[in-house]
């Protein structure tokens, strides 16, 4: 064998993520628009990274249909570690509210690494006359049409965790979708909507400034930066919980070493003490595991929720 043929391929041969995709910056797109909880989430995350790799790292807004315009997008990216996604926990209920995907949820891409847990929070305008969870329900009842909540996409983590209250509550409250945490919050504070559901972290500002009422957070446990605000189970809806993740994905097919160590580094990132405290401090719990709790956290959460959207009839006709 040529040895001066062979040094040069096996050198090439060695390259990792860190070396070989120096050309270009690294994506993560976020398939919700700007400002909900997982475009905090990714923009810290990005800034983080883009320090340990001495690289650009730039966060991409790509909405609307439930997340999944921004996760197809990805799907068809090269498995090259240059273009990642993050998702929030509907991304597992995707395949279950809707008759087809443009991709398969678990097939088409490559787990890499959870990266938080985030609490919801069910909330009324400033003005609202519902002060308790309570009040809402008898409302809703009382109303000859119901009362109508926004969210952000079938098969959201909001969007479940409002229709697990309808069904545990009996209130009569039909959904409207917006394309982002964020549009459906503007929409509440405008007094568009009389009731929405939210992350923490995305309507934690305006909860802080008085311009929306929480009424009741979807966790077991109350959230520490809600202190006063009580669980929705404590609110009077016995045994109610819901909680949400967030997580990044890469298409399918890329090399393990590269994702083990873009898994290393988002740990590094997500653990540098002035992004946790920013999080943590915004209702968000820093959790990333490794990249085969994070595969097997979205089988879980499809296997779990698949009798539960069946038995609501979330399914959609397309």
């Amino acid at each position: 064998m040529n040895m001066r043929l062979a040094l040069p391929a096996l050198f090439c041969a060695m390259l990792s993520f860190s070396t070989l995709a120096q050309e270009k910056p690294v994506k993560i797109v976020v398939p919700f628009t700007a400002g909900g909880a997982t475009d905090t989430v990714a923009r810290g995350l990005a800034a983080r990274l883009a320090t340990v790799w001495d690289r650009t790292v730039v966060v991409e807004n790509r909405p609307g249909a439930a997340g999944t315009i921004g996760a197809r997008y990805v799907a068809s990216a090269p498995p090259d570690g240059n273009t990642l996604v993050i998702v929030a926990s509907g991304h597992a209920i995707n395949e279950l509210v809707h008759k087809q995907l443009p991709y398969n949820t678990v097939e088409d891409f490559t787990a890499v690494a959870q990266v938080v847990d985030v609490p919801n929070v069910l909330l009324v305008p400033k003005d609202s006359p519902y002060r308790t969870v309570k009040d809402l329900v008898k409302a809703s009842k009382d109303s000859p049409n119901g009362l109508t909540y926004g969210t952000s996409g079938v098969g959201t983590s909001v969007h479940l965790a409002g229709e697990l209250f309808k069904a545990m509550s009996g209130a009569n409250m039909e959904v409207i979708f917006f394309k982002g945490d964020s549009e459906s919050l503007v929409n509440l504070v405008g007094g568009h909507i009389p009731v929405s559901v939210n992350t923490v972290p995305g309507a934690k500002q305006q909860i802080d400034a008085g311009n929306v009422r929480a009424l009741g957070v979807t966790t077991k446990q109350r959230v520490p930066v809600l202190g006063n605000v009580p669980t929705i189970s404590e609110a009077g809806v016995e045994n109610y919980e819901m909680s949400t993740w967030f997580g990044i994905l890469g298409p399918k097919g890329m090399k393990k070493e590269d994702v083990q160590r873009i898994n290393a580094d988002i740990r590094k990132a997500m653990n540098d003490s002035e992004l946790s405290r920013q999080l943590t401090s915004q209702g968000m719990i820093v959790n990333v595991g490794t990249p085969e709790e994070f595969d097997n956290l979205i089988r879980g959460e499809i296997k779990k929720w698949r009798p539960i959207v069946e038995k609501l009839g979330l399914k959609k006709d397309s």
